[in-house]
């Protein structure tokens, strides 16, 4: 939804003198050596965008898109000072909102960072602020957005705009969820869910995405059977007017929470249609996002070959894009697989580059799976002391994320080690806590932001 032109615009665009607005259409009507009549064709009388030429008369947030579509100009040819029109402010937010869609994020940020440089109406900014903060978010920038939400929050409160709070409160709570503050992001959550329904609104996207960050509380509570009931209410909420990140989002969910109930043929059904639609969508991180969690399922059947070949796939798209948080967790993934096919030569050399990838990853998670499989392969090398240190700094960094399911695992091989060592009083204790870890609720995991 954009914001509708209304009355209080600058002298700058007003009837009776040529704006800036027209000034450029028409400098970039001449540039090119088009007439009137061809830049209006159909859409438009010639005498219309004559006055628009004049600054006697505003475009639509359409019409202005054609214009520029015809003149060979990027949307950014029209938000230059002085005085931009309130047609090319909202047509600069209908792009970012595009390109948010297209899986552009970086261009999103482009634009709003430039219209919020303005002095622009308030719920324009506003508007501007949740594109800003979402574009922030699917780069996997959480505490960048947090500010940026922040005062659109407070501005939308004290304006009552019901369907702006509902997705801004929707946008924070995927703020803590990307934080692994998983009971914050499901006050978010449920706060709009509440507006919205006392709200009377009626938008099946919206509600869809909420219902499905819902279901995502429930399975990293531990509640994988409650999950995929909310990712099934999700899906039939709105599949046909899904856009395709959102409904990739939910895919996933549904194949992990599967996966959870050991339904892995689902699962992995579920899996594949995510990563089509991320694929598609020239999505390179959504994409590793799903092929680290097939790898995952994948390694659990043990099915090793297939699972290092996602790895390694989702490994060399991440490079390519210089990505530095979810690359680690790939190459992990690829040094555990050449370990299940008992080649530790390999896995020594995977590990030795995820630890260095690790350092420059902010994502503990990442930090946690690299110490554990570096312990597993220091294990196998023989070398005790080694092993002991990585699993003992995994779970030290387990500890930080407040993961139970986390720690069980890091335990649990911890365990496994101690036990073939002869250690069996240790690894008696320490399979009784990877038991207990593993029966405690879970508040967060590798799971993915649905569609941020």
């Amino acid at each position: 939804m954009l914001t509708k032109g209304r009355p209080g615009r600058s002298s700058a665009t007003s009837p009776g003198a040529p704006g800036s607005l027209g000034q450029r259409i028409r400098q970039a009507r001449q540039e090119l050596g088009l007439t009137l009549t061809a830049v209006a064709g159909k859409d438009f009388t010639r005498a219309f965008l004559n006055q628009i030429e004049l600054g006697r008369s505003q475009p639509s947030t359409q019409s202005l898109r054609i214009i520029a579509q015809r003149l060979q100009r990027p949307i950014d040819y029209f938000l230059e000072e002085p005085g931009d029109s309130i047609a090319a402010l909202e047509l600069a937010l209908a792009e970012a909102e595009m390109s948010l869609l297209h899986g552009e994020p970086a261009r999103a940020e482009a634009l709003m960072t430039r219209i919020l440089a303005r002095t622009i109406p308030l719920e324009l900014r506003t508007r501007a602020q949740l594109a800003l903060g979402t574009a922030y978010l699917r780069q996997g920038h959480p505490r960048k957005a947090m500010p940026v939400l922040e005062e659109a929050i407070a501005t939308a409160e004290r304006s009552n705009w019901p369907q702006l709070l509902v997705e801004l409160y929707d946008r924070m709570g995927s703020v803590h969820y990307l934080l692994r503050r998983a009971h914050s992001a499901g006050r978010w959550f449920e706060q709009a869910f509440e507006r919205y329904e006392s709200a009377g609104l009626n938008d099946p996207v919206l509600k869809a995405r909420i219902l499905g960050h819902r279901a995502n509380l429930h399975y990293v509570a531990g509640q994988p059977v409650e999950a995929i009931a909310a990712y099934e209410s999700a899906i039939a909420a709105a599949e046909q007017v899904l856009d395709m990140p959102a409904l990739a989002g939910i895919y996933e969910g549904l194949a992990l929470s599967l996966q959870q109930t050991g339904q892995y043929g689902r699962a992995l059904s579920y899996a594949q249609k995510g990563l089509r639609i991320f694929e598609t969508l020239r999505d390179v991180r959504m994409a590793g996002e799903l092929r680290l969690n097939m790898g995952e399922m994948l390694l659990q059947q043990g099915r090793v070959s297939e699972a290092e070949r996602l790895f390694t796939e989702g490994a060399e798209r991440l490079r390519r894009i210089d990505d530095r948080e979810l690359l680690p967790l790939l190459v992990v993934g690829m040094a555990e697989s050449a370990l299940d096919r008992a080649d530790v030569d390999r896995a020594s050399e995977l590990i030795e580059q995820a630890l260095d990838l690790a350092t420059r990853s902010t994502d503990p998670i990442a930090s946690v799976a690299v110490h554990r499989v570096a312990g597993r392969v220091a294990h196998a090398r023989g070398r005790r002391e080694t092993a002991h240190r990585h699993f003992e700094r995994a779970l030290e960094v387990a500890v930080t994320v407040d993961s139970p399911d986390l720690r069980a695992r890091v335990t649990y091989d911890y365990a496994r080690a101690l036990e073939a060592e002869g250690d069996a009083a240790q690894a008696a204790l320490r399979f009784r806590q990877a038991y207990e870890a593993g029966r405690s609720p879970r508040p967060t995991t590798a799971l993915s932001e649905l569609e941020a």
